[in-house]
């Protein structure tokens, strides 16, 4: 049975000396500044509360939305080309929504693109206009995010 110097020195053997030393002196330090921060009138006490600012109003067409907008819509036209090429294989399309525009071809296609991007920007465009302007950025986020799903679903299911 080890006594509770040996087991401490066991169990800091791969600490060297400097390294020990260093460590010990700095959580000295720490709990001497810690006992006398209310007591010294230099030391101006830390702020303990966290203001969040809200986003400030932008454009709606800015950078950042200009950028996910394009990733929006280069996904949803890979989403296109590669859902109507697995059913071109003979494969079926999951979304039981947009099933019965797809299966009529292009046209179709086009239509059910067409519903999805217009409700995805849409949506983030009234979060805008009402000011809530986080909640714009993740609903386009989340419109990508579900396209890229999309995409590599069709990607993993092609023949």
């Amino acid at each position: 049975m080890l006594s509770g110097a040996q087991l401490i020195h066991s169990r800091l053997s791969f600490l060297h000396k400097p390294a020990l030393v260093s460590l010990i002196v700095l959580c000295g330090v720490a709990f001497a500044a810690d006992r006398n921060s209310g007591t010294s009138p230099d030391v101006a006490p830390l702020a303990t509360t966290v203001q969040v600012l809200p986003e400030a109003p932008h454009e709606y067409l800015d950078r950042h939305n200009k950028v996910s907008i394009l990733v929006f819509a280069s996904l949803l036209a890979a989403d296109g080309i590669s859902t109507q090429r697995n059913l071109a294989n003979h494969a079926q399309e999951l979304n039981p929504f947009a099933r019965p525009l797809v299966n009529r071809g292009w046209a179709g296609q086009l239509g059910a693109s067409a519903l999805g991007c217009g409700s995805a920007l849409g949506l983030s465009y009234m979060f805008h206009r009402t000011g809530h302007h986080k909640l714009e950025r993740f609903a386009l986020h989340l419109a990508i995010g579900a396209e890229a799903a999309v995409v590599t679903n069709n990607l993993a299911r092609a023949h």
